[in-house]
């Protein structure tokens, strides 16, 4: 067997989130999507990714690794042949031979999300693909932004239900900026947990907006009083690179 990386792309409108959910296979998702591709080309392995993403959230450069059967060995020909499958709404950018040993979730070092609003004339075409606001100070967004970098216990930003991994996370920049048309909300950081960036880009919308105060939002940060739970809708939401 050889082990392999491969980096996709895909349009998370089109899923029910990465995860084969357990309690109804049938469900479309990317992971079940990939898995069905594989299996046509007589590839058993089950792939692993670098991290879930939920229903309605992009990719840019998700990152999975498969083990491949030696016959397997023209990666060029097997991206072609995924991709007839997987296409249109998920897409293989590349596969790279991988060690024995690389692990697509356990090795990441960082990864960089990013969140895509517009506070433009309404456009119903990027509905599932960016988040609509009212007229927004993206200065004042992009200072709020920044007070969520460095090593916090992230608890109260994270969705009931989330895994049982400790709640330190580390945040190395955060920050918002205008290209074009968009206006980009950004997070590196070393993990997240379960829809801790749509919950964090929701407080941050509210204090920016000034229904929540930037007070709300650090004594939130820091564990000491739970204050907003919702989260930004899905659409905005993109998983952009991920760090070896």
């Amino acid at each position: 067997m050889m082990r392999v990386k491969v980096t996709l792309s895909y349009d998370g409108s089109a899923f029910n989130g990465l995860q084969i959910q357990a309690q109804n296979a049938e469900v479309k998702t990317v992971a079940g999507a990939l898995n069905e591709a594989l299996k046509r080309l007589h590839i058993v392995s089950t792939p692993v990714a670098s991290g879930r993403t939920d229903t309605g959230v992009h990719a840019l450069a998700q990152v999975v690794h498969v083990d491949l059967p030696e016959v397997w060995n023209d990666l060029d020909k097997l991206r072609h042949y995924l991709n007839r499958s997987l296409m249109p709404h998920c897409y293989v950018k590349k596969i790279e031979s991988a060690p024995d040993a690389f692990n697509a979730r356990f090795d990441a070092k960082k990864r960089l999300y990013r969140y895509i609003m517009y506070d433009g004339t309404y456009q119903p075409f990027w509905s599932a693909y960016a988040l609509h606001v009212t007229s927004l100070d993206v200065e004042k967004l992009n200072m709020l932004a920044k007070l969520f970098e460095g090593q916090h216990a992230f608890g109260f930003f994270k969705k009931t239900g989330g895994g049982t991994t400790g709640e330190e996370r580390i945040i190395f920049k955060a920050g918002a900026y205008r290209h074009k048309e968009a206006i980009v909300l950004y997070f590196l950081g070393d993990a997240f947990l379960r829809s801790q960036i749509r919950m964090m880009t929701d407080m941050l919308l509210k204090v920016t907006y000034g229904s929540l105060s930037r007070e709300d939002l650090i004594a939130q940060r820091d564990k000491r009083k739970k204050i907003s739970s919702t989260l930004a809708p899905a659409c905005g939401l993109y998983l952009s690179r991920i760090y070896y």
